[in-house]
């Protein structure tokens, strides 16, 4: 069935592979269980604080990339591995930079982080 020229089994089909694509490398992905604990943490702390509409904003989409990085990591390092298990420069270096955006993406995440809730919670501590 089409609806404004959009297959839609077609669409839904391809939410289901994704939706089986993410779930697939929080299972078998520690880092990317990791991030979802993360964000728990942080989801609980700009509760807490009561952090602006703004702030909830850039604290979403910066949650959001660092897990859309890791699972494009993940997809690159199995596409690697597929290509050849044996141990190879230019594999590694693609393996490597791989990380390495889901690295520089979780550190801006984190200074972001930073801006929202360092002042909150240094005014916490000074107001005891």
């Amino acid at each position: 069935m089409k609806v404004a020229g959009i297959d839609v089994g077609k669409l839904r089909r391809s939410f289901v592979c994704a939706a089986v694509g993410l779930l697939h490398v929080i299972a078998t992905e520690q880092n990317m269980r990791l991030h979802f604990v993360v964000a728990a943490v942080v989801a609980a702390a700009a509760g807490f604080f009561r952090v602006s509409s703004v702030e909830w904003a850039v604290l979403i989409l910066c949650i959001a990339q660092v897990m859309a990085a890791e699972a494009i990591n993940s997809a690159l390092e199995r596409l690697a591995d597929r290509v050849s298990m044996k141990e190879h420069f230019l594999i590694r270096h693609a393996k490597d930079a791989a990380a390495g955006g889901v690295l520089v993406v979780s550190l801006g995440a984190a200074l972001a982080g930073a801006v929202i809730f360092l002042p909150r919670l240094w005014a916490l501590l000074v107001s005891r």
